[in-house]
């Protein structure tokens, strides 16, 4: 996969997010994926947990919007930036448990690193962002 071709496919997963349709989400993800993201003890593993994290998020934020920002991208990685931005308006899972809806507003940059195998399909993703920064947006946590 080229690194022109990572680019387009960043955006088209944004895209599909965007759409709120968790099924095009999960597609860009290979079916023994593992996913690391800060809200979580353990790795998400599959594609159906993918699929299950996107439906939870967009529970909780079913305005959510993504905007894309820097892409790189070598040999087998890509590295990204996205911005989100969504109001809580659903219970939202967390370390600590359910966070019942705040209808508060988020706007968190998030950053990640993506290894993708030969067909394109993330095997690996390690997901960044502000875990108390959110919590903040939130009114969980004082500023």
């Amino acid at each position: 996969m080229t690194t022109k071709d990572m680019r387009s496919q960043t955006g088209e997963r944004v895209q599909a997010w965007n759409r709120h349709d968790p099924e095009a989400f999960a597609s860009f993800y290979a079916e023994d994926t593992t996913v690391h993201d800060p809200m979580y003890t353990e790795p998400l593993s599959g594609r159906d947990a993918i699929r299950k994290d996107f439906e939870d998020f967009m529970t909780a934020f079913p305005d959510a919007e993504f905007s894309v920002g820097a892409v790189v991208a070598s040999g087998d990685t890509v590295a990204f930036e996205v911005r989100a931005r969504g109001v809580h308006k659903g219970p939202l899972a967390g370390p600590a448990g359910v966070v019942p809806a705040s209808n508060r507003s988020i706007d968190m940059p998030i950053a990640a690193f993506a290894r993708v195998d030969d067909h394109g399909l993330v095997v690996d993703e390690r997901r960044y962002y502000d875990v108390a920064g959110l919590l903040q947006q939130l009114g969980l946590m004082p500023a």
